[in-house]
């Protein structure tokens, strides 16, 4: 059988073929969808969140609805509707008081098609037959409210999973939200399978400590050496190729990301003139892995580069309403990421670490304190997502107090670039600052 090499290696909104089974977290997932508890699949960006699902569960298992900054509960609630081709019309509802005086649309009446006895209701077409026939029937319902989604769901014995990809990029309030109506369908046993970008346990917890062994979470990472040679002798043996020469060295520079494996062993089957499985045998080479490494670091450099220039972007002058000069947080933040031991931002970094390191290079550092860096580190995501950086590159754990990089490709990005002539280029807002 002919493979095409993007097929077989590579990071796709697909299953790739060379896709390998790991019994603590494949075997984890397929008890999880099958226990009756949500389940949440979390993990760094690029390893294998959406492969996971893609493997264990058909297209018709699930609806799956995509979240963004600008999602709320009842948008999600209602295109698993429309997925569902539930049709529901809009109910006004005044308010009475003066002071909250206009209209909030929060009912929805819901077409349900019901199967009834021909000869009991008068609006049957077949009054004579003996069978059941359907009708449409409006109820209405509070799309808003976990309770009667449920009710809804339950009534047109609603069975698959509820995919919720991407879940990071939420407002913190919606996720919250989400958090406690996860307990109100867990009882009506509908399970979501949410996935999210972030490296702690217990995210959704600790919004909702009701939660607690009412859901089942599964890390996608870490991956092991042995995962990633399994996965690149999976690749190697469709495509008829052969790693063996340069096999240690692509999973070292790959830095534990599988995502950056998968990238890299495309490339070098490409950059050796294999785009499908070849007749014979072609060995791969330093050569080939060199020319993948360095036009990967551009690829992603490109990208990386971009998204620091974002996120150092100080659109507002002042850190509060009392004008107060900034701080400038963010450009000192990446400062730090691009001077800071490699060895120390791949453990995390945790607060008290970053208020020390960030007083030695900051222009004001008397200033700097451990309330305002906590205010930056707490709205560290939604600031990512505000920037537009997709997906977010770094996250803080609220519970450990500590800071890690959860984009899978930026250890590969900051070990091959030279960290030096980016932080020259990067724009200092300070300079903007102090002259106004």
């Amino acid at each position: 059988m002919i493979y095409k090499t993007a097929d077989v290696f590579g990071v796709k909104s697909k299953l790739i073929a060379s896709y390998v089974e790991r019994s603590e977290v494949d075997n984890k997932f397929k008890d999880a969808i099958t226990d009756g508890n949500e389940v949440i699949v979390y993990g760094s960006s690029k390893q294998g969140k959406t492969s996971l699902i893609l493997k264990h569960l058909n297209e018709s298992d699930y609806v799956k609805v995509e979240c963004s900054p600008q999602t709320q509960t009842i948008d999600i609630y209602k295109s698993i509707l429309r997925q569902m081709d539930i049709t529901f019309q809009e109910s006004e509802i005044m308010e009475s008081t003066i002071e909250h005086g206009g209209k909030i649309a929060a009912n929805f009446k819901v077409k349900i098609p019901l199967f009834v006895d021909s000869n009991i209701g008068g609006e049957v077409a077949d009054k004579q037959s003996d069978k059941l026939s359907k009708k449409d029937v409006y109820i209405e319902y509070n799309l808003s409210l976990a309770q009667d989604i449920s009710e809804l769901l339950k009534k047109i014995n609603f069975e698959k999973y509820i995919i919720l990809e991407n879940f990071h990029y939420l407002p913190q309030d919606v996720q919250e939200a989400l958090a406690f109506d996860l307990r109100t369908f867990q009882d009506h046993h509908i399970i979501f399978i949410i996935l999210g970008i972030w490296r702690e346990a217990n995210r959704l917890v600790q919004f909702n400590g009701d939660l607690l062994d009412r859901v089942t979470e599964i890390p996608v990472e870490p991956w092991s050496a042995e995962d990633f040679k399994k996965v690149i002798h999976n690749g190697a043996s469709l495509l008829n190729v052969d790693f063996s020469d340069i096999e240690a060295q692509l999973i070292e520079d790959s830095f534990d990301s599988i995502g950056v494996v998968q990238e890299i062993a495309k490339l070098c089957c490409q950059v050796a003139g294999v785009y499908e499985t070849a007749r014979k045998t072609v060995k791969l080479n330093t050569v080939h892995l060199e020319k993948a490494l360095k036009q990967k670091a551009e690829d992603y450099g490109v990208r990386h580069i971009r998204n620091f220039e974002a996120f150092v972007d100080i659109t507002r002058k002042t850190s509060n309403q009392s004008g107060k000069p900034s701080l400038a947080f963010p450009y000192y933040f990446i400062k730090l990421l691009l001077s800071h031991k490699f060895d120390e931002i791949e453990k995390g970094l945790s607060r008290a670490t970053l208020l020390e390191e960030i007083r030695k290079i900051h222009h004001r550092p008397e200033d700097v304190r451990s309330g305002d860096l906590g205010a930056f580190l707490h709205n560290i995501s939604q600031h990512q997502i505000s920037k537009k950086i997709q997906p977010p590159f770094v996250d803080y754990d609220r519970g450990g107090k500590i800071l890690k990089v959860i984009d899978s490709s930026m250890y590969f990005f900051l070990k091959h670039c030279d960290r030096e002539e980016i932080l020259e280029d990067i724009p200092n807002p300070i300079q903007e600052i102090e002259l106004e």
